[in-house]
């Protein structure tokens, strides 16, 4: 009996010890205690959405979500195979070239010794709406009145730089048609075309530099054609890209309903993340989607955009499981799943 106190009592000042010594619960062993996520610079929409995510993920889960700011998807998609980076929150367009190891991300991989890059989705988001940006008292009204005009411009294969040309593809312009300002990313564009060292950058709508933008010189974007023969100008440099209207009176900025380019923002893991992990992260997202609708920059992304046919991106396992236990996942979405598994090189 005496010995039996003593061990109750030993049991008591052990846990008391480890509320004094702060310790947290750590995460079952079949789950990595930390996850890092990789986005955009802050100031961009992603880098926002990225955040986010990673909140709800870390308040939601026994797993800490750590973000890692890049200057694009093409300097962190390598340290996915070093293992530096587990998810992502990024534009569809890099990451669907990332999988097949087309475009610039040819080269990537070819110099890390692979074909492509083992992306997985954990679920589709809401569109990135980059697009021309001009201060509100500019005399452009669209995109063809930026012929002869200082445009920003962005280093040569970036995708950027894509977007840019593609805008401008749909009006039968190149970039020998302006006179070119460099940038590194919208946020600089931006900058360039509030201090007046452009008349026209990217920004994307809703970025959180869009409402100093507007506040400061009144920023609007150029609407861009919706035609078939314009989106399929667009679609030549940009596979994933469309154009839709945007509602007026919900962005900073766009007053009135508008065309613009749309391309959609996907949260994505690397394939061996394992699959306990990424049934964790899209159980919090899809059961406290009300909460993550409050975050900056994420109130498009509810629960019918999770599962998407476009782009065409496989599921991670791990997110499968979740979907077929909500019954949201059909035959149809498991043919896509072969399908596209399949164009991997």
């Amino acid at each position: 009996m005496k010995r039996q106190l003593i061990l109750a009592i030993f049991s008591v000042m052990l846990v008391f010890s480890m509320v004094a010594a702060g310790c947290a619960p750590k995460a079952p062993a079949e789950l990595p205690e930390v996850l890092t996520l990789a986005t955009m610079p802050p100031g961009m929409i992603v880098n926002a959405q990225g955040v986010g995510i990673a909140d709800i993920c870390t308040k939601y889960t026994p797993i800490t979500i750590k973000v890692m700011p890049a200057t694009n998807e093409m300097v962190w998609t390598p340290m996915i195979l070093t293992g530096e980076v587990d998810i992502g929150v990024a534009s569809s367009l890099p990451i669907r070239q990332a999988y097949l190891g087309s475009f610039v991300f040819e080269g990537i991989a070819q110099k890390a010794g692979v074909k492509s890059f083992p992306f997985r989705l954990i679920g589709g988001g809401s569109p990135l709406r980059v697009n021309f940006v001009v201060r509100g008292d500019d005399p452009a009204k669209t995109i063809a009145d930026l012929k002869g005009r200082r445009v920003v411009s962005f280093k040569e294969g970036t995708h950027f730089d894509l977007y840019t040309k593609a805008r401008l593809a749909t009006v039968g312009l190149t970039l020998d048609d302006v006179i070119q300002v460099p940038a590194a990313n919208p946020v600089e564009s931006c900058r360039a075309v509030m201090e007046g060292r452009a008349d026209a950058g990217d920004l994307a709508v809703g970025a959180p530099v869009a409402t100093e933008a507007v506040a400061k010189v009144n920023a609007r974007w150029l609407p861009v054609d919706s035609s078939p023969e314009a989106v399929s100008k667009l679609k030549e440099f940009c596979e994933t890209a469309y154009v839709d209207t945007v509602p007026g009176g919900i962005f900073v900025g766009v007053p009135e309903p508008q065309t613009l380019m749309h391309m959609d923002v996907v949260f994505i893991a690397r394939e061996d993340v394992s699959d306990a992990a990424v049934y964790e992260l899209t159980k919090a997202i899809w059961e406290n989607n009300a909460e993550l609708l409050e975050k900056p920059g994420l109130f498009e992304w509810t629960q019918d955009k999770f599962l998407t046919t476009e782009p065409r991106l496989p599921y991670h396992p791990g997110a499968i499981k979740f979907y077929k236990k909500t019954g949201i996942w059909t035959k149809d979405m498991e043919d896509f799943q072969k399908a596209v598994l399949a164009e991997k090189p």
